[in-house]
């Protein structure tokens, strides 16, 4: 997993897992393909403390991979420790979900044939 903090030209920070889509021919970097993508959203406690959260990053769609244009992103930047932690937290419990679903999709043919052979 390659976590990015990339900043795009409406100054925007996204927290994802990040990876360059080049073109064949010319290497040349043309998008950014963004897994799990999250906005960060900052808020200030009356303590003066800046609190961090993160929101998907279009709440209109529920896909987990997104692909950004190279020219509309103005900075990619490495994460500090903390951020990464609680990036990976927020989107582990999905992934492993995910893992389970499909594990539980497998397991059910298995179980019907089992069934059948029984009743033969």
């Amino acid at each position: 997993m390659a976590i990015k903090v990339l900043v795009n030209a409406v100054g925007q920070h996204i927290v994802a897992d990040a990876k360059q889509v080049e073109e064949k021919e010319t290497k040349k970097i043309i998008a950014y393909l963004l897994t799990n993508p999250r906005v960060a959203s900052y808020t200030r406690d009356d303590a003066g403390n800046i609190n961090v959260g993160f929101a998907p990053y279009c709440v209109l769609s529920d896909e987990a991979e997104f692909t950004i244009r190279a020219e509309n992103i103005v900075a990619i930047l490495e994460p500090r420790a903390d951020v990464s932690t609680q990036y990976e937290q927020l989107v582990a419990p999905k992934e492993e979900a995910a893992e389970e679903e499909t594990v539980v999709a497998e397991a059910e043919p298995v179980a019907a044939e089992e069934t059948e052979a029984a009743a033969v």
